[in-house]
């Protein structure tokens, strides 16, 4: 059976801990939602799961459910509760480029 093309997933999360996320993305990836996913847009991750020594941050546990999926990865996008996130419309057409460090995404309104 042939995947299911999806397009880009759009993650970001506010005063979460590091089991929570590893545990969701775990959880997305276990059931197959992830299949024919094409890129991952990381947003802001606001006081969630602050560094501590010798323990996995953010951007480790990233690095390792991410790094899975065999997909371009761009993060670093201001999206998500931070001061002055950018809106992204879901449901839209995306092209996220890692090599210009883009994500462009097509209005929701027509």
């Amino acid at each position: 059976m042939q995947p299911i093309i999806y397009g880009v997933l759009l993650i970001e999360a506010v005063d979460t801990f590091i089991g929570g996320i590893d545990g969701t993305l775990t959880q997305l990836r276990r059931s197959g939602c992830l299949d024919g996913l094409r890129g991952v847009a990381v947003g802001q991750f606001i006081r969630s799961a602050e560094p501590k020594p010798e323990e996995w941050s953010v951007i480790d546990v990233l690095y390792d459910q991410l790094g899975a999926l065999s997909v371009p990865v761009l993060g670093g996008l201001p999206v998500g509760h931070g001061p002055r996130p950018c809106t992204v419309p879901l449901g839209t057409m995306a092209t996220l480029d890692t090599t210009t460090r883009t994500l462009t995404i097509e209005s929701g309104v027509h």
